[in-house]
């Protein structure tokens, strides 16, 4: 990597450590270029000024606080036999599926500008235009980055099909996947189940009665976060309702800039929840590169770089080394958390000590936890009859209560290696008083079965 990268469209080096990228007659410049996304803009001032080996083309990332200017392979890997008849057999099951759903379709759709080729476009309700790029074969991020751009300066909604989840179109502009390898398979209706994608917003419960640690705080805040989760679809319904607008396109960054964050496809309604008015932002343009340059570059430019560094390590993983399509929900906390209830938020002054109420909480959902194992264990026959071999429990019942048990297990650890507990000059005297607040919690009972804490005295 290096800091000095040749911007080809205006003939000047650009400087990624300066403030004013070495161009101060150019404000805005690096909004510019991410906002109009060429692959071969950017050039290794090496390769330009001393002729080395290099692929040439650099695109711009961001690391520990600076840009960097990262070599990138341009181009398309060629597409064996076996790929282009999967390729034509996906291309004309999308067009036969939407042409059954009475929408126009376009095959081997030409821009006039010459620019694009869309394999299959189909033009849906309200104007709506969806562009299919089904993509087989490996493909590098810059062109799945151009040909987005294209599409969507045209007018289009693009969704890149593939079937690897590893595929670099994943993540970088609307997209599904298939998990089918064959052509013949095309056909079968189970195959063409969308593996990902296609997301549903879920508010999920932060509170100790799941092994899901708070985003925000380590351990349970108690009020609820926004994930994504995957849902499957079958294919032939996505073209339908990508069409009808049952499933719209949704961005969501990443947060810190890690990554330049996730395209799904998802119901309106999970849409308009999760942005609660708030603008959708550009997935085009980077985190880093939305507000001013100046919060991130560092005051003093470092030394001039006109030297290649292609091949060197530069600290960054390689975009093909994790993969891109794992299934796990994502985080969305950062979007959309709800608060939590007044237990979770109280403090508790009991013996001197100010105990938050999230470890209240905790000591509670091991008294609730142990309650239940008891409760268990008195509905087995007497330890004495089982050894003694006059009557057994059942396989089922022997799983409850070792799932009962490690519940107990894991919640107890849960609440001794709470932040607040080492922290304290006496834990000893702290669990007591941690256990007093606790019996102080479940005297207050509500007409809704909850327990509603208050600020408690000695």
């Amino acid at each position: 990597m290096t800091h000095n990268v040749l911007h080809r469209g205006y003939g000047i080096t650009i400087d990624l450590s300066a403030s004013d990228l070495g161009n101060p007659d150019r404000p805005g410049l690096l909004q510019e270029i991410h906002r109009n996304y060429k692959p071969d803009l950017l050039y290794c001032l090496g390769a330009h000024e001393y002729g080395t080996v290099c692929p040439g083309f650099m695109t711009i990332v961001e690391k520990n606080g600076r840009y960097h200017a990262r070599h990138v392979t341009r181009g398309e890997v060629s597409e064996t036999a076996g790929e282009s008849e999967l390729h034509k057999a996906l291309k004309n099951h999308t067009a036969e599926a939407a042409s059954r759903e009475g929408f126009s379709v376009s095959v081997e759709d030409r821009a006039v500008h010459g620019r694009r080729r869309t394999d299959v476009t189909v033009a849906g309700a309200s104007g709506k235009k969806i562009g299919y790029e089904i993509q087989i074969s490996p493909i590098a991020s810059g062109s799945v980055d151009n040909r987005t751009r294209t599409a969507v300066d045209d007018g289009l909604t693009p969704l890149w099909l593939v079937t690897n989840e590893n595929s670099l179109a994943i993540d970088r502009a609307p997209w599904a996947r298939l998990n089918v390898q064959r052509w013949q398979d095309v056909g079968s209706r189970d195959a063409l189940r969308v593996r990902g994608g296609v997301k549903a917003l879920r508010m999920v419960r932060c509170d100790w009665s799941t092994q899901r640690q708070c985003p925000r705080t380590g351990t349970r805040c108690g009020g609820w976060h926004a994930t994504w989760e995957s849902t499957q679809a079958h294919y032939d319904d996505m073209v339908r309702m990508t069409a009808t607008g049952e499933l719209v396109t949704l961005f969501m960054r990443a947060r810190a800039g890690r990554r330049r964050g996730w395209h799904m496809w998802v119901k309106p309604s999970d849409k308009a929840e999760f942005l609660q008015g708030r603008l959708e932002p550009d997935p085009y343009l980077p985190a880093s590169a939305a507000g001013s340059t100046a919060a991130l570059l560092p005051a003093e430019p470092l030394p001039p770089d006109p030297h290649c560094h292609y091949g060197e390590d530069s600290g960054i993983r390689a975009e093909l080394a994790r993969p891109r399509d794992s299934g796990d929900p994502i985080d969305a906390s950062d979007w959309l958390s709800k608060e939590p209830p007044p237990e979770y938020r109280s403090t508790w002054n009991v013996g001197g000590w100010e105990i938050p109420g999230d470890v209240v909480a905790a000591r509670l959902a091991l008294d609730s936890a142990l309650q239940h194992l008891k409760a268990l264990a008195d509905t087995f026959p007497a330890g004495a009859d089982i050894a003694a071999g006059r009557i057994d429990i059942t396989h089922a019942d022997r799983e409850r209560w070792l799932a009962a048990q490690e519940e107990c297990r894991r919640l107890a650890a849960a609440l001794a290696t709470h932040p607040w507990l080492p922290a304290t000059h006496d834990p000893f005297s702290a669990r007591r008083a941690v256990f007093a607040a606790a019996r102080k919690a479940q005297a207050v009972e509500p007409a809704n079965g909850t327990y509603q804490p208050k600020r408690s005295s000695p």
